[in-house]
């Protein structure tokens, strides 16, 4: 039989039995779950597995600004202005319409900063605070959660903007550092976190 015969054969024969035809175009968007500062820009890819699509293209509920290049559409938004958004890409292959679909969280996120009350004085007890606020989609609040430890302190977690350790001062803590850690949770998988140290001066 002839060689090209053969090979054309093997491909019929691939696309009649079971699991032999190929995988339906899809389109895929990237990153998969953002999350951005409020009031910042942002820029997305929308791509398609297949090159034989009729249109590529992006369906949101903001001016949208975008650009297309073989098998890929950018979607770029200049000023985050809604603090949940979700984005659509579509893709038409012949009569078939593929949809991809993610969410746009936006935040806003201070850092924590430490707090000693009063003064710091070997064999009294003391407290040390720390602060942090954040804002992400109403009208549920922020998933902020605080972490506070040092040298001599038992560490201390809270959900919320506030934390405070209570403690005995020793003299070794002396120029030991405290450290405050602020994680805020947006979505499912997106996380973003930020620290602080302070000084103890005994």
């Amino acid at each position: 039989m002839d060689p090209c015969q053969s090979w054309g054969a093997m491909a019929l024969l691939c696309l009649l039995v079971p699991g032999g035809h190929p995988d339906p175009c899809r389109v895929s968007i990237s990153p998969e779950e953002p999350a951005v500062e409020f009031g910042t820009s942002l820029l997305f890819n929308c791509t398609s597995s297949c090159r034989n699509y009729t249109r590529l293209s992006w369906e949101v509920s903001v001016t949208k600004i975008e650009e297309q290049g073989p098998g890929w559409v950018t979607l770029s938004i200049p000023n985050v202005t809604d603090w949940r958004l979700e984005l659509h890409c579509f893709g038409i292959f012949g009569e078939r319409r593929d949809i991809a679909t993610t969410t746009l969280h936006a935040y806003r996120f201070s850092p924590p900063r430490i707090y000693q009350e009063g003064d710091t004085v070997a064999g009294r007890e003391t407290h040390v605070t720390c602060n942090a606020s954040a804002q992400a989609s109403p009208p549920d609040p922020p998933n902020l959660r605080l972490t506070l430890w040092g040298e001599g302190l038992s560490p201390s977690t809270r959900q919320g903007p506030s934390v405070t350790s209570a403690f005995t001062v020793q003299p070794e803590q002396h120029g030991r550092e405290v450290t405050c850690e602020a994680v805020l949770r947006l979505g499912r998988r997106r996380m973003v976190n930020a620290s602080a140290t302070a000084t103890l001066w005994v």
